[in-house]
């Protein structure tokens, strides 16, 4: 029984390691070399109505800490492109 035990605990843990990578937001697989300034996603962003209060890399993304309609939000940007690829609300 305790074996048994340990096996579901070991394969319950490979299954939500591998499971990881799939629940981060690929942006972009383009080198950062190419990728816009954080000051010209911050303008993009602004354009559109965010109020952007701080900015980060974040994988392949540029994730903005940013208000817009009294709600707090993370938006995730193509750092190559401009789009938005991701809204989370927090």
């Amino acid at each position: 029984m305790k074996a048994m035990t340990m096996l579901t605990v070991s394969t319950t843990a490979l299954m939500l390691a591998a499971a990881a990578p799939a629940l981060a937001t690929e942006c972009t697989s383009a080198p950062a070399d190419k990728w816009m300034s954080q000051e010209q996603a911050r303008k993009i962003l602004t354009g559109q109505g965010y109020d952007v209060r701080k900015m980060k890399v974040e994988d392949s993304c540029l994730e903005a800490y940013a208000m817009k309609d009294g709600r707090r939000l993370e938006v995730y940007l193509d750092p190559v492109s401009g789009k938005i690829v991701k809204i989370k609300e927090k």
